[in-house]
């Protein structure tokens, strides 16, 4: 796959999500979308969902086609979010949510944060949409209400998760209610703002803010790249310019 270019004259803006964390938004991002989508269509088959958190297929793009985006990620992004510029770990995919709200995992049917297993980085993440229907949904940003509870439960859950569903069904009335999509604050975490989704918009923001996909419309879903939720997820692994002061809580 040749390299992803990023439009030079795309709109960057920055969203405030709560007193202590923005998102930043940049508008018109890929120089030529509609290419991605095409190559996404060629690959169609080699989506895969086998052993991924995420609600749909998947599919791994090399590093080599990224240069351009993780460029704008080092040098741009870095100046809007407390990381350094060096030493950072990419990993980037294609993601088409498709999974139907009946058959969410536990952990599905609530937000999440990205998980970092070094103490010493931090994780950001990049997405880009490359659908034109927006009620296929934006991002939902979340304070947590119950943090350590869920913690628990995701530590049960390891090793049963029959009995993690069975905590989470105790705890959380949500739980007692038909599976769903997370899109709006309940007992477990606060909705702090949407980011709506738009054709080739990107959005950059930590890792650590608890976050979902606003799925409102779950009927609308599809594992057609051309007619479902189609987006490139760039996941970061990045060392904080400010690293001791970081308390790192993460749910996967």
């Amino acid at each position: 796959m040749s390299t992803i270019q990023i439009n030079p004259s795309a709109t960057i803006r920055r969203e405030p999500i709560s007193e202590e964390h923005c998102c930043v938004i940049v508008d018109d991002f890929l120089l030529e979308p509609k290419k991605l989508i095409d190559f996404a269509v060629r690959h169609a088959g080699d989506f895969d969902s086998v052993q991924s958190s995420y609600p749909g297929p998947l599919l791994r793009i090399d590093a080599s086609a990224m240069a351009d985006i993780y460029r704008f990620i080092r040098f741009s992004m870095a100046r809007q979010f407390p990381f350094h510029k060096g030493g950072l770990d990419f990993w980037s995919y294609l993601a088409i949510v498709a999974v139907r709200p009946s058959d969410l995992s536990y952990l599905q049917r609530i937000c999440h944060t990205d998980p970092e297993r070094n103490p010493r980085r931090a994780p950001y993440a990049a997405l880009i949409y490359l659908f034109e229907n927006e009620d296929l949904g934006g991002t939902g940003f979340y304070r947590w209400k119950e943090l350590e509870i869920v913690k628990q439960i995701e530590a049960v859950g390891r090793e049963d998760p029959d009995k993690a569903l069975a905590l989470l069904h105790e705890h959380f009335p949500t739980y007692r209610r038909p599976s769903h999509y997370m899109t709006e604050s309940n007992e477990i975490a606060e909705l702090l703002t949407t980011i709506p989704a738009r054709f080739n918009r990107m959005i950059f923001y930590s890792g650590d803010v608890p976050h979902s996909g606003a799925i409102t419309s779950p009927e609308l879903l599809s594992r057609d790249v051309q007619q479902g939720r189609l987006t490139l997820n760039v996941f970061v692994s990045a060392i904080p310019q400010q690293p001791d002061r970081r308390q790192h809580e993460s749910v996967e």
